[in-house]
């Protein structure tokens, strides 16, 4: 199996249990944020629905988008209508075909290449960094969104 292959096939387990857990969210929880403070379940799972499009934009060669405060506005605007865990993950599933097709392709001798984020400064990543992008992100966010569950009083295994 490629390392590409292999990318692909925990991406698909990764998103299935992040939005397991994120679908077991009650509606009345979704926007509710840890002291007011931190990110709210509906919130991860709006970032989870467009980090797949940040990879492949790599993966193709084009520079990923400022984050800047026009961008997230704009961003806010995009994502207004995704008010459940489900419309995030039909937009993420969406997404990821996307992801999908651009890692299948990848030809695995570019996988040392390297890419230059604009965070920090310049945050320098290889191809196959940026590969895993999205895998980590979900189960990073699996573990967020579960840690949200404990704190509002679920303590379920949504194993």
């Amino acid at each position: 199996m490629s390392y590409s292959q292999f990318i692909i096939t925990a991406t698909k387990v990764a998103v299935a249990e992040v939005f397991k857990y994120a679908k077991a969210v009650p509606a009345d929880k979704l926007d509710w944020k840890p002291l007011d403070e931190g990110r709210s379940v509906l919130d991860i799972c709006k970032e989870l629905a467009m980090c797949p499009t940040w990879t492949t934009m790599i993966l193709k060669g084009q520079p990923m988008p400022d984050f800047d405060e026009a961008a997230m506005e704009e961003f806010g605007k995009m994502s207004a209508s995704w008010t459940t865990a489900e419309a995030c993950e039909e937009v993420c599933l969406k997404n990821l075909e996307a992801f999908y097709a651009a890692a299948a392709e990848f030809p695995e001798a570019r996988l040392t290449e390297k890419y230059t984020l604009p965070f920090d400064g310049g945050h320098e990543i290889t191809q196959s960094e940026n590969l895993a992008y999205p895998l980590w992100n979900f189960e990073y966010h699996q573990g967020q969104i579960a840690y949200i569950q404990t704190l509002y009083g679920d303590k379920k295994m949504y194993w």
